[in-house]
């Protein structure tokens, strides 16, 4: 019985889609505005991702500002699977010191009510610790023109870090003025975890 209980799930159960359609369910949040809950977990749904709940204050500044440093090295940072997260933490964290600096990453597309024509967010979908904190993470991007990207479709981006006031969440946030860009197939692995230096 065991043995069987799984085979009968994976026949008769859905395969759940990693799509815009999640996004829409679960949403995005900035850190420190409103949530319909008190569960940490459900907090830590985020366009930006925090690591801070599994750290004391002092050991996650010392984990920030060694990231910092890393991604200071470069005046260019390219995000792949392997810094994706740590990347995208420090970005948010430290918007201020990335302004101007060349990035490019690959993501899906995800428009909503709050983006105009020229911009869409550029998202993955990532696991910092375990299941219960997935969500989805990335940047907010303009478009010199309307790109005429529909929802789901991934592409990579080049573009230049700035910050912009974001009406819609209230808060000043990361974002990418896009240079160029090009439609690419789906990542056999679209999930990104989250990597710590040792």
């Amino acid at each position: 019985m065991i043995f069987i209980f799984p085979i009968v799930s994976a026949l008769l159960f859905p395969v759940v889609t990693l799509d815009s359609n999640m996004v829409k369910a679960k949403g995005f949040h900035i850190r420190g505005f409103a949530t319909n809950s008190d569960d940490p977990f459900v907090q830590r749904q985020f366009l930006r991702p925090d690591t801070s709940i599994y750290y004391g204050a002092d050991d996650y500044d010392d984990l920030m500002r060694k990231e910092l440093k890393k991604f200071s090295k470069t005046s260019h940072l390219v995000l792949n699977a392997e810094n994706y997260l740590s990347a995208m933490e420090t970005i948010y964290q430290f918007p201020g010191q990335f302004d101007d600096r060349d990035i490019e990453f690959d993501g899906f597309v995800y428009h909503d009510e709050t983006t105009k024509k020229t911009q869409l967010f550029v998202l993955r979908f990532g696991i910092i610790h375990c299941v219960a904190d997935s969500g989805v993470y990335g940047l907010l991007t303009e478009f010199p023109d309307n790109p005429h990207l529909a929802n789901d479709e991934w592409i990579h981006v080049k573009g230049k870090l700035s910050t912009i006031y974001y009406q819609p969440y209230n808060a000043t946030i990361p974002y990418v003025k896009v240079k160029s860009w090009h439609k690419i197939g789906e990542p056999k692995e679209p999930y990104v975890f989250r990597k710590y230096d040792q």
